[in-house]
């Protein structure tokens, strides 16, 4: 009786396991994005891993690689973000996951700051995967942006037709009117009168000190060879002469810094209204930047 009753034990074994092992599939995913959204980027990419490790058939092992190569760019780990997304790419070639991968492979470039690259890179995504190609774009123009080619992303934001990309061109009109302050202007005033390049670039403080100094070291200067000090005099001169080439250097300097700033306050307002992600909108961040899985 015993022996008859053994195979349908194993059927009904065989299954009851079936959705508990699927239930524990969810469960270690559920942990593995509790984890990330708490911003503990390591122990999620280890559940991220365990989960491959026990269910690599699993149909959601691509979204598992792509979900860790996420964790891996949210925690700065570029080398790991790299080779999860090569791998992801190599497994699951025609998985819906590989253009994001690719795209994130891009993005990991982008948050090095290597705009060169990351372009190169947002370039080859938008071509292997013409779904992706208005993302692609989008992000291809602000890594532009960050390297300061108002005029050529303006152009590639000309030639999306999504809204968000239209509305971004629109607005790169703004960096014509900023009041930037002329670096020629600025070291001509200074060279004129000491300070003056400084207080015209707004460091007030800057500029009554260069003054100060400059007059101070000429009417020492000038006291020398009244009195008849030449080697004094020549000494407190040649003095004179590097704080004065170097008042006029900081003026333009200084010039150069106020026009920066005012183009790096322009673009964080701009990254704000606009949004770095074409997909998800405005006001989202490097990382929101992370798929709907």
């Amino acid at each position: 009786m015993t022996m008859r009753l053994l195979p349908l034990l194993l059927v009904l074994c065989l299954l009851s396991g079936g959705p508990a092992l699927a239930g524990d599939a969810d469960r270690l995913l559920d942990f593995a994005d509790h984890l990330f959204a708490q911003k503990d980027y390591y122990r999620a990419v280890t559940e991220y891993k365990r989960f491959l490790y026990l269910h690599p058939d699993d149909p959601a092992a691509p979204s598992a690689l792509l979900r860790m190569t996420r964790a891996y760019l949210a925690g700065e780990r570029w080398q790991e973000a790299d080779a999860t997304v090569d791998e992801l790419l190599k497994r699951y070639p025609e998985s819906r996951e590989a253009g994001r991968a690719a795209l994130l492979s891009a993005e990991v470039a982008f948050r090095q700051r290597n705009f060169s690259l990351a372009r190169q890179r947002y370039g080859s995504a938008g071509l292997r995967y013409p779904e992706l190609a208005g993302a692609a774009d989008y992000r291809i123009a602000w890594c532009l942006l960050e390297e300061g080619d108002i005029d050529q992303a303006r152009r590639q934001l000309e030639g999306l037709e999504a809204p968000q990309g239209q509305a971004l061109a629109d607005d790169l009109g703004r960096f014509a009117t900023l009041p930037r302050k002329s670096p020629a202007t600025a070291g001509l005033l200074s060279a004129v009168l000491p300070g003056a390049g400084q207080v015209y670039t707004g460091h007030a403080r800057d500029g009554a000190i260069a003054f100060a100094l400059n007059a101070a070291f000429i009417l020492a200067s000038l006291e020398a060879f009244d009195n008849g000090n030449e080697a004094l005099g020549g000494i407190l001169a040649f003095v004179e002469v590097g704080w004065y080439a170097g008042n006029i250097f900081n003026a333009v300097t200084n010039a150069h810094k106020f026009n920066h700033r005012l183009e790096r306050g322009l673009l964080d307002e701009l990254r704000q209204k606009h949004g770095l992600d074409l997909a998800l909108g405005p006001r989202v961040g490097l990382i929101r930047m992370s798929w709907r899985f």
